[in-house]
């Protein structure tokens, strides 16, 4: 049976950037606070330390300019996204627990108050991210993913396929629906044909030769 306790994702996040410490967390968290409010574009380092109780310079010091703390604050919020994730599993891994993990990722990811606020304001800007920065960071994702269903088609779990090439693919789904919410149901949109491609196929029966008499 699948166990978390050989679930080797932690390894797997140190392709991210560095978390941040956890000293930064104060900062981070007014940051995120003042782009939820007014958007990425339109929050000034003012407008953090107003928020925090405290000077621009102490700001700057600490976690530097708006796109410093973008990025700061992206790294931050991914490793406790990935940490999260053996927790997250249903054990043993199969098809149906795979479907409820990407549809979770993705309802946390559109609710996440940056996001949601980008999404719903600034989409020029969610754009240019995913120019530049997006191919990287889904090249680390699948990095991470690569453990989880390997583990689980070697189990018999999943359909044998190739482990990297299908972590691509739940990559790359859950990225575009997290930027494009799906009609209807989510978890009824993924296990419409994630179902069936991960199921494994029952081996064939062995075929009976007829005796002649």
């Amino acid at each position: 049976m699948d166990s978390p306790s050989v679930l080797p994702l932690p390894e797997s996040i140190q392709g991210f950037p560095p978390l941040p410490p956890a000293s930064l967390d104060p900062f981070l968290d007014a940051t995120s606070r003042c782009f939820a409010r007014y958007g990425v574009r339109r929050t000034s380092v003012q407008d953090v330390a107003q928020e925090l109780g405290v000077n621009r310079t102490t700001v700057y010091r600490q976690v530097g300019n708006i796109e410093q703390q973008a990025m700061l604050l992206a790294a931050r919020d991914s490793h406790r996204l990935l940490s999260s994730l053996p927790g997250r599993i249903s054990f043993p891994i199969g098809p149906r627990s795979v479907v409820d993990l990407l549809a979770t990722l993705v309802r946390e990811a559109r609710a996440h108050p940056v996001l949601a606020k980008m999404l719903a304001d600034e989409r020029d800007l969610i754009g240019s991210f995913v120019a530049r920065d997006v191919p990287d960071l889904m090249e680390r994702a699948t990095t991470a993913f690569v453990p989880l269903v390997s583990l689980a088609i070697g189990t018999g779990n999943l359909a044998r396929r190739d482990p990297v090439a299908l972590a691509q693919w739940l990559v790359r789904i859950t990225a575009s629906l997290i930027l494009i919410e799906p009609p209807g149901d989510l978890t009824d949109f993924l296990g419409e044909l994630l179902i069936p491609a991960l199921t494994p196929t029952s081996p064939a029966p062995p075929s009976r030769r007829r005796r002649l008499r």
